[in-house]
């Protein structure tokens, strides 16, 4: 973990957590309240910033594998639809 000085916030929790952490005190590897929701939240964001790092990955390769050219026919087809659709619509009483 990180030597600075770590700042004290208020949190509100829900009573069965704060009864189960109260209940491993004292454990090896439960310390106090505060260091089990600190340990808790670095999980969480180790976790997201690891799913993040997959999702940029996948993002990445499918940007190198799609078929641009293909996309911009497709796009320009459906720019074609919509007009005509809107043109008739437009003629429409």
């Amino acid at each position: 973990m990180t030597s600075r000085a770590k700042p004290s916030i208020a949190v509100t929790l829900d009573p069965d957590l704060v009864e189960y952490v109260r209940s491993r005190l004292g454990d090896d590897d439960v310390k106090s309240l505060s260091a089990y929701v600190n340990e808790a939240l670095a999980a969480r964001v180790r976790e997201e910033r690891r799913r993040r790092a997959i999702l940029q990955a996948h993002l990445a390769r499918s940007r190198q594998a799609a078929d641009h050219a293909r996309v911009d026919r497709m796009m320009a087809h459906v720019k074609r639809q919509l007009t005509e659709a809107s043109d008739v619509t437009e003629g429409t009483p």
